[in-house]
């Protein structure tokens, strides 16, 4: 899209050039070498401003390229995938009907969280009944709330009530983008449980060994506790 949008903005340019230039010949007789170079600097000057102008004419909303998720051979999970990618592509489309820059966004960065949830779950198929509630109710009263705003724009409902509601809405996909994020980080929560494990584990292996001091222990539990405050305040 973005292509053809600079190819026509392109022709846009080369057809200005050329109607400034007759236009100025026509105003001013061109006697000399310098009366052509003026002619055509403010024509060159005259196509490159319609050409940025054009650029900017495209104003619809590229959704994000995704890689195809792979399927995993049980049937169970890949239509669970395949019905979360559907609900996302409905949630895409109503999203594109929108022209809430705000909202736009943040279903952009929702899509991307989602998209990430359904690839964890596609290379790790027994993690599927952690996002059973996420497919069941959290994606279909987002893509409700969605539905409901974009046809309040379409029939351009207004009144107090009515900007409370889209306000509200706005609120609600702010909570539903941070609810996104704890269920990625939650299908993640066994294999740091497992990491961690595996890290004390071979320390105490070491340590036994004579090949670490237990000054190391202390620096993990320390920048562990950082790492945990730090999260806890973008939260």
């Amino acid at each position: 899209m973005k292509k053809n949008n600079n190819s026509k903005a392109f022709v846009i340019a080369c057809l200005t050039i050329g109607a400034v230039v007759v236009l100025f010949s026509l105003i001013f007789k061109l006697y000399r070498w310098q009366h052509y170079l003026i002619a055509a600097g403010v024509s060159l000057l005259a196509g490159r401003i319609v050409y940025i102008m054009a650029q900017g004419l495209d104003t619809s909303k590229q959704a994000p390229a995704q890689t195809p998720i792979p399927k995993t051979g049980d049937a169970a999970v890949d239509t669970l995938v395949d019905k979360g990618q559907e609900m996302m592509a409905q949630i895409r489309h109503e999203n594109d009907l929108i022209p809430d820059a705000e909202l736009s966004s943040q279903m952009d960065q929702l899509e991307d969280v989602a998209n990430r949830i359904f690839r964890t779950v596609a290379e790790k198929p027994d993690k599927a009944p952690q996002i059973r509630r996420f497919m069941d109710y959290y994606m279909p009263t987002t893509l409700k709330m969605l539905e409901g705003y974009r046809k309040m724009d379409e029939r351009q409902v207004k009144g107090q009530e009515a900007q409370a509601t889209r306000a509200q809405i706005r609120e609600a996909m702010r909570t539903v983008l941070k609810a996104f994020d704890k269920q990625l980080n939650a299908l993640y929560q066994d294999d740091m449980l497992d990491l961690s494990t595996d890290i004390d584990v071979m320390e105490t292996m070491l340590r036994q060994d004579g090949l670490i001091d237990s000054g190391m222990k202390q620096q993990q539990a320390t920048a562990q506790a950082q790492a945990t405050a730090q999260a806890q305040q973008r939260m």
